[in-house]
């Protein structure tokens, strides 16, 4: 049988000027001598990355290492070698990179001279190796001119897929972004030659119409304007245009415009999409989504409902990717799987015969969509280092119209009509999460919970009909508002202020917190007057909150807070609406299951889709 080569990624020398990583080099290479940071010239004229005399670097990063061992597994990949494009003299080290115990090691493969008074290009091959990781090492002797650098691997010719990708933008109002990432697409794949030519087509869904289609559209991108119909909404447009596409694609790319992504993520997609195993061909890409304010640090790539309380989460623990032992944890935990698991829509690569089989997306505008087609399809995930985004604003931020209204209204209506996480209890997450917002004067909070499950009450006639750009308007305005520390009394001193000490109840204080919700049963004479500093966000700490007559909620990554003060009449006015609420849901709510479960098959048809979305 016929074998080729083929590449499987690119090896990234210099930070990408829009993504704009120049202080986190780490993420690509270290000096080989002090272990930190170091950075390559780069000549522009000559498209080539300059190795003054004696420099020596360390590629065993999050870009620049193979994770061989997961390629072997899940591709038809083998005979792996290692391409570089140069001139100079030097020499360059392969090493394999595996961890005993907690301890990271490093051993060497095999080292090879590099001379050529010419640009000129070399293959090398890769002894084999049963660790986990490979990298390499570079050391100049003399000066060297590095043009480019790429692992590959033989495969046969009958185990090449024929992949085409069609990447789905979904943007409202985030101009600089989007454009940016169009600019970023054009210059780096659609109008340039590379393996990927006539095999991505990008749509960009214009939620809020504010993009000119004649300043953008070309022969492989297209913007449409859509109505303001949420992710959800715009995705679906996406999945909905993909399917009719002369040429359909093999897979979908969902990637939000908030992000900022590098082309070599799209490439490394593609490349290990194309030489999957059969067993995993249908398995959705998912990319990992890193923190934009801290670049190094990776949140999750793949997420999963917890059982225990009902919330979402990472399947994996965050992970600072300069550190070479979290590569090694990256790789190790890639192979944990556990029921309800999901991709984020940040950066997901879906089959396109998986949207033809188990149909289009819920209507849900945002939140929860990704999780209920993920598990909706039992999708399995394939992740790799490199495949990943920066995401704005998301690891870690609080919105309570978001967090509390949307994701539990939604969590309710994907249980109910696609019949999955059927053993979460969402309902008992959205009572405790009740008091306890009641108990730190977070009475908007609560005011969400209850209007999640009152909401989800009026039935899927309501909720088709429904503006979902006006009910999270209506619900982002019941947000607490925040200002920044200065606006508020000096006296307060915000700017030493932990919001995340911990301070604990003994078993009385216990019985008085719960017994009084925290002092809204108590006069006024047992309460604390001097405000305490609490977290604006998920921190729970009812030893901070006890007793007390204010509480200053801070935001400490931005220094925002609002001051929240016991009021005794909103409590008990949100308890009389909670138990009403609460009572309407246990006398009524298996009627209101069943029609979202009849539901579902409308929900999720194009012909729906096409009339919700007016098109």
């Amino acid at each position: 049988m016929s074998v080729t080569t083929v590449k499987l990624q690119n090896v990234i020398m210099q930070y990408d000027a829009d993504a704009n990583l120049r202080e986190y080099s780490e993420l690509m290479h270290r000096s080989a001598m002090t272990k930190k940071m170091t950075h390559i010239i780069y000549d522009a004229e000559d498209h080539s990355h300059i190795f003054t005399k004696y420099k020596c670097v360390d590629f065993t990063s999050y870009f620049n290492c193979l994770q061989i061992g997961y390629l072997k597994e899940h591709t038809a990949a083998k005979n792996f070698k290692f391409g570089i494009t140069f001139k100079g003299k030097g020499s360059i080290e392969f090493t394999e990179v595996f961890s005993n115990s907690k301890n990271v090691n490093y051993s060497v493969l095999m080292q090879k001279a590099l001379s050529s008074k010419e640009k000129t290009t070399v293959l090398f091959d890769i002894p084999d190796t049963d660790k986990p990781l490979i990298s390499f090492t570079i050391t100049a002797t003399e000066e060297m001119r590095i043009y480019g650098a790429a692992y590959y691997a033989d495969i046969e010719e009958s185990d090449i897929r024929d992949i085409s990708i069609s990447l789905v933008s979904t943007t409202f109002k985030k101009e600089a972004f989007i454009k940016r990432n169009i600019k970023l697409l054009k210059d780096n794949i659609l109008d340039k030659d590379t393996d990927m030519n006539g095999k991505l087509f990008v749509h960009i869904m214009d939620n809020g119409r504010t993009l000119d289609p004649a300043q953008f559209d070309c022969e492989n991108l297209k913007v449409h304007p859509n109505q303001n119909v949420g992710g959800a909404g715009g995705f679906t447009r996406g999945m909905i245009e993909s399917l009719h596409m002369e040429n359909k694609p093999t897979h979908v790319l969902l990637m939000d415009d908030d992000v900022m992504v590098m082309p070599e993520s799209i490439f490394r997609t593609f490349y290990l999409l194309r030489i999957v195993k059969s067993e995993f061909a249908d398995c959705f890409v998912s990319g990992a989504m890193f923190d934009y304010d801290e670049r190094y640090t990776q949140y999750e790539d793949v997420g999963y409902v917890h059982k225990e309380d009902g919330s979402y989460g990472p399947l994996k623990k965050s992970l600072d990717m300069r550190k070479v032992e979290s590569l090694l944890k990256n790789d190790q935990m890639a192979k944990r799987v556990c029921d309800d698991m999901y991709a984020g829509w940040w950066f997901c690569c879906i089959p396109v015969k998986a949207i033809e089989k188990n149909g289009l997306p819920l209507p849900v505008f945002v939140r929860g969509d990704d999780v209920e087609f993920s598990i909706r399809n039992k999708a399995s995930f394939l992740t790799l280092n490199g495949i990943c985004i920066w995401h704005v604003g998301f690891a870690g931020k609080f919105n309570a119209a978001m967090e509390l209204y949307q994701v539990h209204r939604n969590s309710l209506i994907i249980q109910a009509a696609s019949n999955i996480c059927g053993d979460v209890d969402f309902i008992k997450r959205m009572k405790t999460l009740f008091w306890k917002e009641i108990t730190r004067f977070a009475y908007n909070n609560a005011e969400q919970i209850i209007d999640a499950i009152d909401d989800y009450m009026k039935g899927p006639d309501y909720f088709k009909k429904l503006s979902g750009e006006q009910c999270l308007k209506e619900h982002s305005a019941k947000n607490d508002k925040l200002v920044p520390y200065n606006e508020l009394p000096p006296e307060y001193n915000l700017s030493k202020a932990d919001a995340y000490s911990y301070t604990r109840l003994n078993i009385i204080k216990k019985a008085i917190y719960v017994l009084t919700i925290n002092g809204h049963l108590l006069p006024g004479i047992f309460l604390r007057r001097w405000p305490e500093i609490v977290s604006f966000d998920w921190f729970f700490v009812p030893g901070k909150n006890f007793r007390r007559k204010t509480l200053i909620a801070v935001n400490e990554k931005d220094e925002t807070a609002c001051v929240r003060r016991i009021n005794r009449r909103r409590c008990f006015k949100l308890i009389k609406r909670y138990r009403k609420v609460m009572k309407n849901y246990k006398k009524h709510h298996e009627t209101i299951d069943k029609a979202y479960e009849n539901a579902f098959a409308e929900f999720t048809t194009e012909s729906f889709w096409r009339e919700y979305l007016g098109i």
